[in-house]
């Protein structure tokens, strides 16, 4: 059976309640629409496929996955399969282009023959037992079951203490800054000490900006490979027992969340590191911002700590 009941194109109309409607058609969406289709559940995808990947992460980005990373819960059309199918050297995919990774999830996709709704959900409803999910177009989808994977779009925040300081219209997340053509030749300020803020850094400069600082209240994590290989075991202990997490002591709950913080946040790729010390690159480790003024001509003046 096809992973969905309804095309990209068609409108879903009231009807009998499926089993399981899927809002959010990132990464989380499609992996868990190819493990439905798998248990032959009558479901439907609605969300546009990889639209945040697309629209907010700028061309020249790389992710932090490594090559074993992919999103078949299946274990069938991996991304090592699918660099096997199209020949390509792995040399050239650590660190893996952000571009090499939508086209994975494309061949996924039509790999697993996942068809999505292309619209989105406006409200969602539960009465009667079930979900009433109501789209743009003011159709309905009735579902028994319903996963929400809308993934991190909606998560991007700039601290209002922050936002006060800074003239509006002038400033930008991360997530909503993709183009940096438009910033060369450019004095930039990154407030900001992760991945992300180092990255995005490295990009600007690449992308001709003048200069570049990177101002953060902690010390410069260290560009060190991250250890992930602990994260199985505790995906395992979820799959046996669900909600064993809940019921550690609150000790141990923070010592683990302590070991993701150290892996994730305290480490900074090593691929960044020889792109990051160059000149034109400013750090400012352990300084915040306190101040801001509009000059003349649209010119920022900022001060920090």
């Amino acid at each position: 059976m096809n992973s969905v009941k309804n095309s990209a194109t068609s409108k879903p109309e009231p009807r009998g309640a499926l089993h399981l409607l899927i809002i959010g058609a990132g990464p989380y969406g499609l992996s868990l629409a190819a493990y439905a289709a798998h248990h032959h559940l009558e479901h439907v995808v609605v969300g546009r496929p990889m639209e945040f990947w697309k629209q907010n992460m700028p061309p020249g980005m790389f992710l932090r996955s490594p090559l074993e990373w992919h999103i078949d819960p299946l274990g069938v059309h991996t991304f090592a399969r699918y660099v096997e199918v199209h020949g390509f050297d792995t040399s050239s995919l650590v660190p893996l282009p952000i571009q090499m990774a939508l086209d994975y999830f494309s061949w996924f996709q039509a790999q697993k023959g996942i068809v999505v709704a292309e619209t989105y959900v406006q409200r969602l409803d539960h009465e009667g037992g079930t979900y009433r999910a109501t789209l743009d177009d003011h159709s309905v989808i009735r579902a028994r079951n319903v996963v929400v994977a809308t993934g991190i779009k909606y998560f991007s925040h700039t601290p209002p203490e922050l936002a006060g300081l800074l003239p509006a219209g002038r400033f930008t997340h991360t997530s909503g800054l993709v183009e940096f053509s438009r910033l060369a030749g450019r004095r930039c300020l990154i407030i900001g000490g992760r991945q992300s803020a180092f990255e995005w850094a490295a990009l600007l400069k690449e992308d001709r900006a003048s200069e570049v600082h990177v101002a953060y209240r902690h010390e410069t994590p260290a560009f060190s490979e991250s250890d992930w290989a602990w994260v199985p075991e505790l995906a395992d202990n979820t799959v046996r027992q669900p909600g064993w997490f809940r019921s550690l002591p609150g000790a141990e709950q923070e010592a683990l969340h302590h070991r993701f913080w150290t892996e994730g946040r305290l480490k900074l790729e090593p691929w960044l590191a020889g792109r990051i010390a160059r000149p034109g690159i400013t750090l400012w480790p352990g300084s915040k911002a306190v101040q801001c003024d509009l000059l003349p001509g649209w010119e920022f003046r900022g001060h920090h700590t």
